[in-house]
């Protein structure tokens, strides 16, 4: 990767380890940075984390991993899937260096407005927030507006949970949105059909929040600080 970005006249800089490249930011000051998932002592969601914590650049993914959710939780600008090419790996820099940063947006799905509306004032801190009330309408709106994650319920009228992600991996268009699935029906968390339907996350409505907090960074404020 250093070498196929130096060659388009990038200062490229690398390092081993999420911890080595916190040290080296304390000199280094970079435009993006480029990150593996997978990595010892710490791993890339937790590093993105920290670096967003410190109001750091921007992290773009390339990883084996099929954590995409978690990467837009930690901020991430961008998100390729390993094995990649040189090619891909100058495309994706590309895109993000020759445009203005975008929030993330993400996609709400539940027929409960007071669960949106708990969702939405917790999430638009960070995010653009979209909401639909059933499977149907989140159809319509994803066919309008691009999102980058979509968070849904289960049980819904018109399309529920299930019928909805079923028409969302049927559209090319929009197939490879990652989903979260949060829902209170302990046996609907535990269907088959989420992994087929590659689900990064089926999580019980009463933690949802919880969960949520974790994983977008707010609680590691304290270790961003104490790093």
């Amino acid at each position: 990767m250093t070498a196929a970005l130096s060659s388009l006249g990038h200062e490229v800089r690398g390092f081993a380890s999420g911890r080595e490249a916190l040290a080296g930011l304390g000199v280094f000051h970079p435009d993006l940075i480029i990150a593996d998932i997978l990595m010892p002592e710490m791993d890339g969601i937790s590093f993105a984390r920290i670096v967003r914590a410190h109001g750091g650049p921007p992290v773009l993914f390339i990883s084996i991993a099929r954590r995409q959710a978690d990467a837009i939780l930690a901020g991430a600008v961008g998100y390729v899937q390993k094995p990649a090419t040189a090619d891909e790996v100058r495309a994706a820099v590309a895109a993000v260096l020759g445009n203005k940063p975008r929030r993330a947006t993400i996609l709400v799905v539940d027929d409960d407005p007071d669960m949106r509306s708990l969702y939405r004032q917790f999430l638009e801190r960070e995010f653009e927030v979209l909401e639909a009330g059933d499977g149907r309408e989140g159809l319509d709106v994803l066919r309008r507006r691009r999102a980058d994650l979509v968070i849904t319920d289960v049980h819904m009228p018109n399309m529920n949970g299930v019928q909805f992600i079923r028409a969302l991996r049927a559209e090319p268009a929009l197939q490879r949105v990652p989903v979260i699935v949060e829902t209170s029906d302990r046996a609907a968390r535990r269907l088959p059909v989420w992994r087929e339907l590659g689900v990064a996350y089926q999580i019980d409505k009463a933690d949802f929040m919880v969960w949520l907090n974790r994983n977008i960074g707010a609680a590691l404020q304290e270790q961003a600080h104490a790093t």
